[in-house]
């Protein structure tokens, strides 16, 4: 980084141009009594001893005892830290205040423009904290290893499919991991509540994006998103991990998918099952426990379903994430095998 860019950094966090000019004198050069400084510093006499006031007061320098008294800086490794933790601390209650402040005004669903890349990864990484049940991401790999530790956080607690675009030394940070050369727009997709979406030409290496991103709270997009991502991108990567060990129950379900995959990889025989869901026709509310006799999958695994019977001999078609052809569409299945 060069002496412009540091300048400018410095004036982002609150200096003038004299103060900036006087910090870095001290940097470079050790302490300094007033007058040195404002020498070499070239920061006007009158001026330089309310520039030591203000720096000291913004934690930058302090002074020395005795006689004569020299400007002294701070380690810059103090100064950032202790600015980092005052920062942090005011960001967290402004966001607190903010958001007791806010009201949606009953809408049913949102997209959030973004242009800024910091704060597209920041919701990236909320999204991956966030998840409960599953967590869909396709990015490219010089994206992924900003995510590596929060993804490892969460890959032995929620299902976690990866695409990701160039690179074939990815560490086995997903439930499966899938690789391709050409790359697509960035995706993410937590449980059924929020997503991500990025034209890939949108991404630059700075602190903006050449376009903007969106951020889907929105039901009905985030199923369009969904179906994109495992009917159109996901069938197109090669498989370069995927999670061997044994099914543990009881294991919940928000795509019915993965469900039926699951019932044909371990061959399991009437597992029985909760469902919590609605009446397709009716829209009404269902909660049910029984056992899956039947299930099914298209060749093209758009239609996924089980059929479940409880213990009244009632029997159920229960399909997925805007089951429209079966008897309920369920929001989550508990299998207990």
């Amino acid at each position: 980084m060069d002496e412009r860019e540091i300048k400018s950094l410095l004036k982002e966090l609150g200096l003038n141009e004299y103060e900036v000019r006087a910090y870095l004198t001290l940097i470079r050069n050790g302490p300094l009594t007033a007058g040195e400084l404002a020498t070499l510093s070239k920061v006007p006499q009158p001026r330089i001893y309310d520039v030591i006031r203000t720096l000291m007061a913004k934690g930058f320098v302090t002074t020395s005892e005795g006689r004569p008294k020299q400007v002294v800086p701070i380690n810059p490794n103090n100064v950032m830290n202790a600015m980092k933790r005052r920062y942090t601390e005011k960001i967290d209650a402004l966001k607190t205040a903010l958001e007791k402040l806010y009201t949606p005004k009953g809408e049913i669903g949102s997209v959030t423009v973004v242009k800024s890349r910091i704060t597209l990864e920041d919701y990236i990484r909320q999204a991956i904290k966030r998840s409960r049940f599953h967590l869909s991401i396709a990015v490219p790999h010089e994206l992924l290893g900003g995510l590596e530790n929060d993804l490892m956080k969460r890959k032995d607690s929620i299902r976690v499919n990866l695409f990701v675009y160039g690179g074939e030394d990815v560490p086995p940070l997903a439930t499966e991991i899938r690789v391709r050369e050409v790359p697509d727009p960035i995706i993410v997709i937590q449980d059924r509540e929020m997503g991500v979406y990025l034209p890939y030409e949108a991404l630059t290496t700075g602190n903006s994006l050449h376009g903007y991103g969106l951020v889907i709270q929105d039901n009905n997009l985030l199923f369009m998103l969904d179906r994109y991502f495992y009917h159109a991108l996901w069938p197109t990567g090669r498989v370069v991990y995927r999670e061997n060990k044994p099914l543990s129950l009881p294991k919940e379900y928000i795509h019915i998918r993965e469900l039926v995959s699951d019932l044909r990889e371990f061959k399991l025989q009437n597992p029985c099952v909760e469902v919590f869901g609605r009446f397709v026709r009716s829209g009404k509310p269902v909660h049910l426990v029984g056992k899956i006799v039947d299930f099914y999958e298209d060749e093209g695994k758009v239609i996924s379903n089980v059929t479940v019977e409880t213990e009244d001999g009632k029997r159920y078609v229960v399909g997925g994430w805007n089951a429209s052809l079966e008897d309920i569409e369920a929001d989550r299945i508990v299998l207990f095998g």
